[in-house]
């Protein structure tokens, strides 16, 4: 009987006592997962796709209007200066030209009159024979046939032009890029800036360029002169040297992410990348050697609260209101955020703290002060997506935490404190606890 009694008591005891140790477990302080810091080598790389183009193409276009009677290039054919592109009937620029001169020679003659007459009505008007009226409307006749020569002589330059751009001669040598007009096809004269029929577009080949845009997360990490490389589809495993020849000021956004166009240069003396190839920029933005460095997994901005809000099982708006006023956003005022890590200390405490951090591989980013080599910094990507049961403890560095001190510090303008040099006087604010709530 007794031993019956006994068998059925011991499950019962054992499932107990098993309660008892999973509730001591699930009631014990979770381990965040974390990393060492630790010094390397970084390679900054900042990578766009764009379209190989010419750079600076030349659109040809004549004075002369009328029929192409000859074009010897094509599409491809590469021409020096001088060469040969198209001619166009001369016939109607030839008399163009001879009626300007013909009105050129009477614009001569016509001042020549004009000139002998007021040396005869000067004279006379001397000795009193006509009168002053008279001798003014000789006056006024010079004036006219000095204009009216200007005119004629602009005009007759113009239709010299025109014959002589009826042969269209290369300005440059290069690759003709584009031809959209053929022979026997009838063209309108560039008399303007932007008018006339343009008969070709040539290019210098030797060289061209990528136009990519850039995030502008990416922005601090390039500058003009930044050397460069290019690979494209029609040539797999081989890169094309170039370099990054301009960042335009202007920031184009697509799609509600901010982008800056930039222009990378490319050499191409062998003619292999063409007009319209495909690519991708690689921009080499630094190499830095044995830097202390961070994954950027543990890098967050200050604006971005809710990993350690939710870690540490606080609200959003507490850490705000712990945190430095230029470091979040205040009464509409957007600071600039500052970027902060949570290091987890030798007594499995945990501290938040602000960092600077310099060039970044996307991988893992350069540490320029607050933190040093051996700290252990918490993965945040990697934390619950709920709240702990019990949170474990934290604490804020003097140089993130809303205090006397920093706030005098800065309205002066001076450096906060820095986590490496806490200020005695002034205590670290504990904000989780190590009890079950």
């Amino acid at each position: 009987m007794s031993f019956r009694r006994i068998s059925l008591t011991l499950p019962l005891l054992i499932a107990t006592v098993s309660g008892v140790a999973c509730q001591a477990k699930s009631s014990a302080v979770i381990e965040l997962p974390t990393t060492t810091v630790t010094r390397g080598d970084i390679a900054v790389r900042v990578q766009a796709t764009g379209v190989v183009e010419p750079i600076n193409p030349v659109d040809i276009k004549s004075k002369a209007g009328g029929a192409v009677t000859q074009e010897p290039v094509e599409v491809g054919s590469i021409v020096k200066k001088g060469d040969l592109l198209a001619q166009i009937d001369p016939r109607d620029v030839k008399n163009r030209f001879d009626q300007a001169m013909a009105d050129d020679v009477v614009s001569a003659a016509g001042l020549e009159r004009a000139i002998r007459d007021r040396a005869r009505k000067d004279s006379l008007f001397k000795y009193r024979v006509i009168t002053a009226a008279a001798n003014d409307s000789t006056k006024s006749t010079y004036a006219s046939a000095i204009s009216d020569m200007i005119s004629k002589r602009a005009a007759l330059d113009l239709a010299r032009q025109g014959l002589e751009d009826a042969t269209v001669k290369a300005p440059i040598g290069g690759t003709i890029v584009s031809r959209p007009v053929t022979q026997g096809q009838i063209i309108t004269a560039a008399t303007a800036a932007n008018g006339g029929t343009t008969l070709m577009s040539v290019a210098d080949l030797g060289r061209v360029r990528m136009r990519v845009t850039i995030d502008e997360v990416e922005m601090g990490n390039v500058r003009v002169n930044l050397p460069a490389t290019v690979a494209v589809d029609a040539f797999a495993g081989r890169n094309f040297d170039g370099v990054l020849e301009k960042i335009e000021p202007q920031a184009v956004v697509t799609q509600g992410v901010t982008f800056f166009p930039v222009e990378v240069s490319i050499s191409n003396k062998e003619g292999l990348l063409m007009p319209g190839m495909n690519g991708e920029v690689t921009v080499k933005a630094a190499d830095l050697k044995n830097v202390l460095q961070v994954p950027i997994d543990a890098i967050r901005a200050t604006n971005e609260l809710a990993p350690v809000a939710r870690m540490f099982g606080l609200s959003v708006d507490t850490l705000t209101a712990l945190l430095r006023r230029d470091l979040v956003s205040t009464e509409g005022k957007t600071g600039i955020p500052g970027r902060y890590v949570v290091i987890e200390n030798a007594d499995k405490t945990y501290e938040m703290r602000l960092i600077k951090t310099g060039p970044t591989d996307l991988k893992v980013a350069q540490v320029i002060d607050g933190l040093k080599e051996g700290d252990k910094v918490v993965t945040l990507g990697a934390v619950l997506a709920a709240k702990p049961e019990v949170p474990p403890k934290l604490v804020i560095a003097d140089n993130m935490k809303r205090g006397a001190a920093v706030s005098r510090a800065t309205q002066a303008g001076e450096a906060a404190p820095s986590a490496k040099q806490p200020q005695p006087a002034t205590k670290p604010a504990q904000l989780g606890k190590a009890s079950k709530p």
